[in-house]
């Protein structure tokens, strides 16, 4: 029989023995509300976290590649078949979709792929998206300029192996036999089109395609390495031709660069630290956080864009739809334009911010050193992850913002009611695009989300 001071030794060891056991089985358990890691992030730096969550997740997920796999699998590749592009020019959705074509060119020819340039507007002109160059083709600034191409090298290498990836013609400078190219032209292939540059049969396009490489290099005649060069294509690729998984995915192998990312990422975080927004970039969006919105009448766009008043009118309306108050607006617009919007728009009860306005000192230092079309990608992440967000259906930013939207959160048709006075051409729970352009068939039928 066991003594007291016995039994009190037993418990003295047995009891921190006994809670510590039961802590980690709650801890560890499948009903336990938080993890260790959730009881961790409460000790770490907010900021930092927040940033460093928004950089490893994005709104879509990991990128299921498996249709993009089977896409490069199907095809045959030419070893020394080598495909390059004219740079593009214009803003993120413009050359993010130029991109995305010549990258699905090269896949349909099963060549090897030099990664476009991007052309560099003048900034002292933006109306100027293709400064002259003495009569020479334009110069492109590298792919990092606006996106990652680590991401896109390591995606295509894990799903499209088939490919060999060249960051620029530099890394061919010891290859004399590539240094001239044969031109490639949708026209030359004698592709048929729909509204001027849809490409009308898929299914035509390989024999196209290599009817024209015979006949601009007749194959008893042809050496290898041999490079042709495609033409900036923006809007060809009929998306709703590949699988869905393809079609869902593929946009994601050209994603923005880290820079303008993470400025994005600290002016979220402000953005929900100045408005208790409870923002969290792990998970999905919610509905009555924030509202973005894209106005655009800057100078590049007059007389291809609706003016002022009607632009206005609609997002207005939207936001006035919307339980949200607080309103981030993609900026595109003139001076006087910003300063009208953000008036009206506090007859509504509702708070305008620009990303500037969200920046610290120090984001703000790195970001004036950002071109226009660079600051514009800044737009393009924080809108991302708006509750809701709305634009002109003249603008390929809008539409990839609100198809990209769409395959991340799955959102039907429908959403909340809209005005009657406006025509809608895209509306789900989540976006709006109006307006009444006939690009609206086109951005929808081919941007690479």
């Amino acid at each position: 029989m066991l003594d007291s001071s016995n039994v009190s030794q037993l418990l003295k060891y047995a009891l921190p023995l006994l809670i510590t056991v039961w802590t980690l089985k709650y801890l560890f358990s499948h009903e336990a509300t938080y993890t260790v890691t959730d009881v961790t992030r409460k000790f770490k730096d907010q900021k930092e976290l927040f940033i460093s969550d928004f950089l490893e997740h994005e709104i879509d997920g990991n990128i299921d590649g498996t249709g993009i796999a089977e896409l490069c699998a199907s095809k045959r590749w030419t070893p020394g078949l080598i495909l390059t592009c004219d740079p593009a020019p214009g803003g993120i959705g413009m050359v993010k979709n130029a991109h995305l074509n010549c990258i699905r060119f090269a896949i349909e020819m099963g060549a090897e792929l030099v990664v476009p340039k991007i052309v560099r507007r003048d900034d002292k002109n933006i109306v100027n998206i293709i400064p002259t160059t003495g009569g020479g083709p334009p110069r492109g600034e590298p792919f990092d300029y606006m996106f990652d191409f680590g991401h896109l090298n390591q995606t295509l290498s894990r799903f499209c192996p088939q490919m060999k990836v060249y960051q620029s013609m530099d890394d061919l400078y010891d290859v004399p036999e590539v240094f001239t190219a044969r031109p490639i032209t949708l026209g030359g292939m004698q592709v048929m089109t729909v509204n001027s540059t849809v490409i009308e049969d898929m299914s035509l396009l390989p024999q196209q395609i290599k009817s024209y490489l015979d006949m601009s290099s007749p194959p008893e005649a042809r050496r290898y390495p041999i490079r042709f060069n495609l033409e900036v294509t923006n809007w060809a690729f009929p998306t709703a031709f590949d699988k869905p998984s393809v079609a869902r995915n593929f946009g994601r192998l050209v994603r923005i660069n880290g820079n303008a990312r993470r400025i994005a990422a600290t002016g979220l975080y402000n953005l929900q630290k100045r408005f208790s927004l409870d923002l969290d970039p792990r998970t999905g969006i919610k509905n009555g956080k924030f509202v973005g919105v894209h106005l655009r009448t800057e100078a590049d766009v007059d007389g291809l864009f609706p003016d002022f008043e009607t632009q206005a009118a609609y997002l207005l309306d939207y936001i006035a739809s919307s339980k949200a108050r607080v309103v981030f607006m993609a900026t595109g617009a003139k001076e006087e334009h910003i300063a009208a919007f953000v008036m009206r728009a506090k007859t509504l009860n509702a708070t305008v911010v620009l990303k500037r306005d969200i920046l610290s000192e120090k984001d703000r230092e790195v970001y004036d050193k950002f071109t226009w079309d660079q600051r514009a990608l800044v737009d393009y992440e924080v809108i991302l992850r708006a509750g809701r967000m709305a634009g002109p259906s003249e603008s390929s930013f809008a539409w990839n913002l609100a198809l990209r939207r769409n395959c991340a959160f799955g959102a039907s048709e429908g959403g909340q009611d809209l005005s009657s006075n406006f025509t809608v051409q895209w509306q789900d729970a989540y976006s709006a695009i109006f307006g009444i352009s006939e690009k609206g068939f086109v951005f929808k039928s081919t941007i690479w989300p």
